[in-house]
């Protein structure tokens, strides 16, 4: 099970160094996207009021026909709203764990609440991933390549997590064992990327320039 458990890691922090680094051209991808609306909007006769008028009526027909129409719509939609917070969880309480196993294997002193947060942490990753799952829609193949790295890469950290979780709960000295040192300074990388993919989504692939 351990030697699985970081073969698969391996291949998680991999792909998260594959979205990272592809990012760059999917921003540029962005931006064509975003200057080829502009000048659509900037072409002669848009900025008249009747044209502006009409566009915003498009807008909002558009809108309409997006929004959930049954109440079992209505309610995924509702529950997928619950992410953004649910991942603050499984974000904080695994580099907390990490933290706190390093020093508490220096000074020899017990590992019993660090087991706790390992535990808590991996379920509340597979809570926020089922929660994610709500937002972005139960599809495998998303049109935004932001959106699709982040949605697989959230699934792998959810059975990681889990199975990191399940381990400490069987295997009380796997807690303080080197292997799982590895497995939560990997989770702490891959939960960096997993971050900065989602702020990207809601904010933009330039929200960290400098």
């Amino acid at each position: 099970m351990v030697l699985n458990l970081f073969r698969l890691m391996a291949v998680l922090l991999i792909a998260a160094l594959v979205a990272l680094s592809s990012a760059p051209g999917v921003a540029h991808k962005d931006h064509n996207e975003m200057a080829e609306a502009n000048e659509q909007v900037e072409a002669p006769g848009v900025n008249t009021p009747g044209a502006m008028h009409e566009m915003m009526e498009e807008h909002a027909e558009e809108m309409e026909e997006q929004r959930p129409k049954t109440f079992a719509e209505r309610l995924m939609r509702w529950i997928g709203r619950t992410h953004p917070f649910a991942v603050h969880f499984p974000i904080a309480l695994f580099p907390v764990a990490l933290v706190a196993l390093i020093l508490a294997r220096r000074r020899g002193e017990t590992i019993e609440l660090i087991r706790a947060l390992i535990i808590v942490a991996g379920a509340a990753s597979v809570i926020a991933a089922i929660l994610g799952w709500f937002t972005g829609g139960f599809v495998l193949v998303d049109t935004d390549a932001v959106q699709l790295w982040h949605r697989w890469i959230g699934t792998g950290l959810a059975v990681i997590g889990g199975a990191v979780a399940v381990w400490a709960l069987r295997r009380r000295s796997s807690v303080n064992s080197r292997g799982m040192v590895i497995a939560l300074s990997t989770i702490t990388l891959i939960l960096l990327v997993q971050g900065w993919l989602g702020a990207a989504l809601v904010h933009g692939m330039d929200h960290m320039n400098f």
